[in-house]
């Protein structure tokens, strides 16, 4: 009788431990620093979700957190020590963690979205995040868009760089992007965004510069007459994992994830290109009179303003990371466009 106790008791447990590596399941908690919105990072996010969960049979389940540990530079910060698995974050923040990640805030890099989609999936860009993946311990899944930038003012209508020349404009806390207002005459001002709306309204500054869809979710053009899609440039996020955690998973696993994370570029690429439109049709229906540059125009702010930028990116990342990204973007824009 003690013997069949005992082989029960040892087949139960058997069982259960069975039973319990059947269930188990790996869950990565999966960060934006903004709220959760219908946004093209946010559905791309979610694209992501239910691609790996379904593919993986339930293996992997990724928990999204919408604007709950922090801005861009601390989930950055979070995935870097691994107290944090994934994280959205843009290039703009990586440059503060792998100083040669400042090369894409090159103004006029990119003619077009379409061209930044094809070169986000160069072999430049991989090179440039397995340096970093090698130097942070941050690994890159994937790229996608965060849309160009363009420039809201109250003074002018700004069709040319000489139309920029005295106009006070709002930058990041960012030498780059005050290099790029200087280069074309504008007194820069770095000012934290939550108190942008009230700096317009009381004239501390005259102008800023945003992507389309920030002007409308932050309800900018409430405040600024004018807006000119000069495009001058062009955000990248990167989904980011610890690659400590990214190498603990099976390679089943690790495919998924990577192949999750390339669904997520084409569903955001392609709802922030459409969100940047309807943004600014949005814009216009309220008011604020838009000016689309032409590609001449555009040329002409870029021969302006690239130059003083690469000259201060350079100190940072070294003329020869410059070039090469240059040189990259030259091939990938001549293949797209059949040159």
């Amino acid at each position: 009788m003690r013997f069949r106790l005992i082989f029960s008791a040892l087949v139960t447990a058997a069982v259960l431990a069975v039973s319990g590596a059947a269930s188990a399941k790996t869950i990565l908690k999966f960060s934006i620093g903004a709220p959760e919105s219908g946004g093209g990072e946010i559905m791309g996010m979610k694209a992501l979700k239910e691609y790996v969960e379904f593919k993986s049979g339930g293996e992997l389940e990724i928990r999204l957190f919408f604007n709950t540990f922090g801005g861009s530079l601390q989930v950055t910060e979070q995935v870097k020590n691994g107290t944090l698995e994934m994280a959205l974050t843009d290039d703009s923040v990586l440059g503060s963690f792998h100083k040669p990640m400042q090369v894409f805030q090159i103004p006029y890099l990119f003619p077009s979205s379409p061209v930044a989609w094809d070169f986000m999936k160069s072999p430049f860009v991989r090179d440039m995040n397995e340096d970093m993946r090698k130097a942070t311990g941050i690994r890159t899944l994937a790229l996608s868009e965060n849309g160009f930038r363009n420039l809201t003012n109250n003074t002018r209508e700004i069709k040319t760089p000489d139309d920029l020349k005295g106009l006070k404009m709002r930058t990041m806390q960012s030498q780059v992007y005050v290099n790029f207002m200087r280069s074309m005459g504008a007194a820069a001002t770095p000012i934290a965004f939550p108190e942008l709306v009230t700096s317009l309204k009381q004239g501390v500054v005259d102008g800023q510069e945003n992507a389309a869809s920030t002007v409308w979710d932050g309800k900018l053009f409430e405040v600024q007459k004018f807006m000119s899609i000069n495009e001058h440039i062009y955000g990248l996020h990167f989904i980011i994992i610890n690659d400590r955690v990214f190498q603990g998973l099976s390679p089943d696993m690790r495919q998924i994830l990577m192949d999750g994370a390339a669904v997520h570029a084409e569903v955001a690429n392609s709802r922030k290109a459409m969100d940047n439109m309807q943004s600014i049709q949005k814009i216009r229906e309220r008011g604020t009179k838009i000016y689309v540059n032409t590609p001449t125009e555009k040329e002409a702010f870029r021969k302006a303003s690239q130059e003083p930028v690469i000259e201060f990116i350079s100190t940072q990342v070294g003329r020869p990371t410059v070039d090469k990204l240059l040189q990259a973007v030259k091939e990938v824009t001549a293949k797209s466009y059949g040159n």
